[in-house]
């Protein structure tokens, strides 16, 4: 089974290196930085973790709106002059978390992230669009990228279009389902990912990340999830003042069961036995930054015996 790890960079640069490096040891391919705009640069954590590893690396997520698209894609193309081969690009709408505290709130993502896809697309493969080019790149082969969302529309994007549809927020009892349809439109690779709660301790780390989930999910979503729109607003308001435990206390536990993987080490693994036909890439978050040597030990047991 291929796994990778998925830092958000809450940590210090040397301490990812360090997390990375621990997770290929043990069996990883793959590493994912997040672009939370606030955070630890993206493209710095990712430069010294292609440096120092051999991983393939990737943003997952970046944004239309944060930088400018061409902009991104110099960022992306100088990571694949770096380390070739080894480096793919990835987009969505970005959430509240990296937009919010930028003072930004865009009217049409799914056309802005349509359109960064296509520019960014065209300026990895050696084209010139407009007035942008880069001449300096000229890759042996087209950079790949993967694109990330809930919304049906992003989901038909990713599938149809890109090289890697990254599901988030998939619960592993709709996976199948969700890789049928990917399937049926396109050759996409799936890189699944899902909290692992292999104890009750873990299952207290995992609940706060529903944060995110809960405040960006389109509106159904929420509802069937149990969260109206007045609860909502208040884990929005006090994930962004960076108040998570708060946030999760208003969370139905029930979301780690819906979209996280629960249970025993044994029963986890047997579970994503049973879907390993469904994506082709596990990409492991982290629950916790102090435990996360930990965490990445534990799932390479768990995924060793899948």
């Amino acid at each position: 089974m291929r796994w990778g790890v998925w830092f958000e960079p809450t940590q210090p640069v040397r301490r990812l290196v360090e997390l990375a490096r621990l997770g290929e040891s043990l069996g990883a391919e793959a590493c994912f930085v997040a672009d939370e705009g606030t955070e630890r640069d993206v493209y710095v954590a990712l430069t010294a973790i292609v440096e120092t590893t051999g991983l393939t690396v990737a943003p997952a997520i970046t944004n239309p709106f944060s930088r400018h698209p061409v902009a991104t894609a110099a960022a992306i193309a100088t990571l694949a002059e770096l380390a070739p081969g080894r480096v793919m690009h990835g987009l969505g709408v970005g959430g509240s978390r990296v937009l919010k505290p930028l003072g930004m709130d865009p009217e049409r993502p799914y056309t802005a992230l349509r359109e960064t896809f296509e520019l960014n697309r065209r300026l990895l493969a050696g084209e010139t669009v407009g007035e942008a080019s880069l001449p300096w790149f000229r890759p042996g082969e087209p950079v790949p990228i993967a694109v990330a969302g809930r919304g049906p529309r992003v989901q038909r994007l990713a599938a149809e279009h890109s090289d890697c549809v990254i599901l988030s927020a998939a619960p592993p009892a709709e996976l199948p389902a969700f890789a049928t349809r990917i399937r049926a439109v396109g050759s996409a690779e799936i890189a699944w990912s899902a909290y692992m709660a292999y104890n009750a301790t873990e299952r207290q780390r995992v609940l706060p990340h529903f944060s995110y989930m809960a405040v960006d999910a389109p509106a159904e979503v929420r509802t069937a999830d149990g969260l109206d729109d007045a609860t909502t607003e208040e884990v929005r308001r006090l994930m962004l003042s960076g108040r998570m435990d708060d946030a999760a206390k208003l969370l139905p536990d029930a979301l780690v069961d819906r979209y996280g993987l629960a249970g025993t080490p044994e029963e986890i693994s047997a579970r994503i036995g049973e879907l390993r036909d469904c994506f082709d890439i596990f990409m492991l978050p982290m629950n916790d930054e102090a435990t996360a040597a930990d965490h990445i030990r534990a799932s390479a047991e768990i995924f060793a015996a899948a």
